[in-house]
């Protein structure tokens, strides 16, 4: 069976039933593999290929070799797309649908002899004999073409980005430009095998191209969205009612208008949905010279909003922008010169349910203008539990064990936006009881719990950390938690407090747990008051979550390696985020927390009453630490994470005990016996 024989992208050609095909065998002999074709146009080196087939064969599901080099930056897409064409060694449909398992092997044989008699493509002849759906066939696609599948319905387009394609142009080509950030643009398109359509986009707009693709009537309802109703690509409703002015109309925008048409208090509402629909934690609009940048903070780093007529819109009017949200905010619209800061809520649609979100205003003069920061806290991000920050279990484990005391302190360190409050949040619904009292002093509240008291602080008015600590001790609380404790008179009252029956719970901005110590005695707390009252440190950080849905193998490069390891254990597997739809093309999909945690044992406690040196004490509480290498060891050898995230999030301290942490686990490995609660990969 010729028809349905196809070389494999390492060159081995496979018939219908896996093994060679007769009339194919002398060929496959003869033809030259992909391998061979790269190394002699001097795109790959024999180390790199045998690197490369390595992986392949480590793969659970099959990937073929070209997208394997280009998945490891050796190839460019454009130089596998050339090479594959030149040469016709693409991958046949047939065969890629088979080793998905979208089609057996008798069901192709099927579709090919019907092929043969009515003359149709192989993909629609599969789908008119019901064999596979539009989205399987679209599937395989992009397994050959190396390029991914899109859900347009949930995707957001900037009606702007019509002005670069002609619209009959991509109505003829069944396409439509979908995003763009700098000179990249990414287009959909109906036919992506198309090359010569590709390179017309290339010459006319002059960026460079990224293809996807999705099902035919999703490209379709694109291109109106785009060509013909102009409309913001959302499947989420276009209703915001901002409850802090239920005067005004809660319907939002009028589908198929301009962005260029609204007035700011709309322009802040599409702005505002905008962050909500991505889960973003801030808004930042930064005031420039004769134009303004809007950007959107998403699991702990900034992205361009990527909505082009929104920012250009919002530039226009950004005095007007501006004093709407001060308006909302409760603010003085006419202080253009101090730092003023507010706050409103607003109910948004997500789907079909309205949920309620808070909004922090911080607005700061700068040169050019006023810049403006919002804060997004979304309610269904309140922790519930120790158990949804990620921590390994090990260490949630022994934190939630420390939490069970009933009297003392328990600091967590950390620097801004580590997800502090975020913890105590969660150790707090971990702890509570209907039979306790659990008291809170926070600057500002972030989430609300029915179960807990909470007090704001207001310095302007007296209601400080101190003042609310010091009532709090006449309220016959079981647990007391403080935001932060930032000055001598807040620290005497909450180690006072944890001194006399009571769990208090606070946190201090410190780089490491044992530091704690150090910043402690600045405050002047005595070395007898700490070690008294002092029952565990928790520092910690957060590291960006690899994204489940594009996560793949991945061999991390030589040069950061070294960094980690000396010697890498044989059974440990990197993994990395492709991109895709669903984590915004980044890789990454949430955030999870790792930290290091000391329960300072006796010989800690001598060293601190005696005074002595912060390196002693460090040298002396690793022995009771549970280190930060160890929790992250547990992150990365199940894949949730990569090594160059580890580089961007981690202090430098943490990644230095790597090299000793992959030591014990190696040594552990080669006696058979447990590694400090390392693991690697499940073993």
């Amino acid at each position: 069976m010729a028809e349905i024989s196809e070389v494999s992208p390492n060159g081995v050609h496979a018939g219908a039933a896996g093994g060679p095909a007769p009339e194919a065998s002398t060929a496959a002999l003869t033809e030259p593999r992909l391998g061979e074709i790269l190394m002699a146009e001097q795109l790959l080196s024999p180390a790199q290929l045998e690197r490369a087939l390595d992986i392949q064969r480590e793969l659970e599901s099959y990937r073929p070799l070209g997208q394997i080099l280009v998945d490891q930056r050796i190839l460019t897409e454009e130089q596998l797309r050339y090479v594959l064409d030149y040469h016709q060694k693409r991958t046949r449909l047939g065969a890629v649908l088979v080793r998905s398992g979208a089609l057996s092997q008798a069901q192709l044989a099927s579709a090919l002899a019907r092929q043969r008699t009515t003359g149709l493509p192989l993909g629609q002849t599969l789908i008119e004999l019901s064999y596979i759906g539009e989205t399987d066939l679209r599937k395989a696609l992009c397994l050959q073409l190396n390029i991914a599948f899109v859900d347009l319905d949930q995707y957001l387009i900037d009606p702007e980005l019509g002005g670069l394609i002609n619209a009959s142009y991509a109505r003829k080509h069944g396409l439509v430009p979908i995003a763009r950030v700098g000179d990249h643009l990414t287009v959909a398109m109906d036919d992506p095998a198309n090359a010569a359509v590709v390179d017309e986009i290339r010459s006319s707009t002059g960026l460079t191209i990224g293809v996807v693709t999705s099902t035919h009537a999703a490209i379709a309802r694109a291109y109106s969205r785009v060509y013909e109703t102009r409309t913001l690509g959302t499947v989420v409703p276009s209703r915001v009612e901002l409850v802090t002015a239920p005067s005004e109309s809660a319907g939002g925008l009028t589908r198929g208008a301009r962005y260029a048409d609204k007035d700011a208090n709309e322009l802040v509402r599409e702005l505002i949905k905008l962050a909500a629909i991505r889960g973003a934690s801030d808004i930042h609009l930064e005031t420039l010279d004769g134009r303004c940048q809007l950007r959107l903070r998403i699991d702990g780093t900034l992205h361009p909003l990527g909505v082009p007529s929104l920012e250009q819109a919002i530039g226009h009017g950004i005095h007007a922008v501006i004093s709407r949200m001060k308006i909302l905010a409760n603010l003085d619209i006419a202080e253009r010169r101090r730092p003023q800061d507010g706050s409103f809520r607003a109910r948004i649609a997500r789907g079909h349910v309205l949920d309620t979100f808070d909004f922090r205003v911080s607005i700061v003069p700068g040169y050019h203008g006023e810049n403006v920061v919002l804060r997004v806290l979304d309610p269904k991000r309140a922790p519930r539990s120790l158990t949804e920050l990620g921590f390994s279990r090990q260490l949630t484990e022994m934190l939630t064990a420390l939490l069970r005391r009933p009297t003392g302190m328990m600091v967590i360190c950390g620097p801004t936006g580590s997800g502090k409050t975020t913890t105590l949040y969660a150790a707090l619904t971990t702890l509570y009881r209907p039979d306790i009292r659990i008291l809170t002093a926070e600057n500002p509240i972030e989430y609300v719990y029915e179960q807990f008291t909470q007090c704001e602080v207001n310095d302007k008015i007296g209601n400080t950390f101190a003042s609310y600590l010091r009532s709090f001790l006449r309220h016959d609380p079981e647990v007391i938690m403080v935001g932060e404790v930032r000055d001598e008179e807040t620290a005497e009252i909450a180690f006072r407090g944890a001194q006399t029956g009571h769990l208090l719970l606070t946190t201090l901005h410190t780089n490491d747990a044992v530091s704690a110590v150090t910043r402690l005695r600045d405050l002047r707390v005595e070395p007898n008051v700490i070690t008294s009252a002092l029952a565990g440190v928790l520092s910690q950080r957060l590291i960006r979550r690899l994204c489940a849905s594009c996560r793949e193998f991945d061999r991390p490069s030589p040069e950061i390696m070294r960094e980690f390891f000396e010697f890498v254990p044989d059974r440990l597997r990197f993994y990395r985020g492709r991109g895709c739809e669903k984590c915004n093309f980044t890789g990454y999909r949430g955030r999870l927390a790792v930290g290091e945690l000391w329960i300072p044992g006796e010989e800690d406690i001598i060293l601190i009453n005696k005074d002595a040196p912060l390196d002693a004490i460090k040298a002396s509480a690793e022995k009771r630490t549970l280190l930060m290498a160890m929790d992250v060891w547990d992150r990365l050898a199940d894949g949730h994470t990569t090594l160059e995230e580890l580089m961007r999030a981690l202090p430098y301290p943490a990644i230095r005990q790597f090299r000793t942490v992959g030591q014990r686990v190696r040594a552990a490995m080669e006696t058979g016996q447990p590694a400090l609660g390392a693991r690697v990969n499940g073993t």
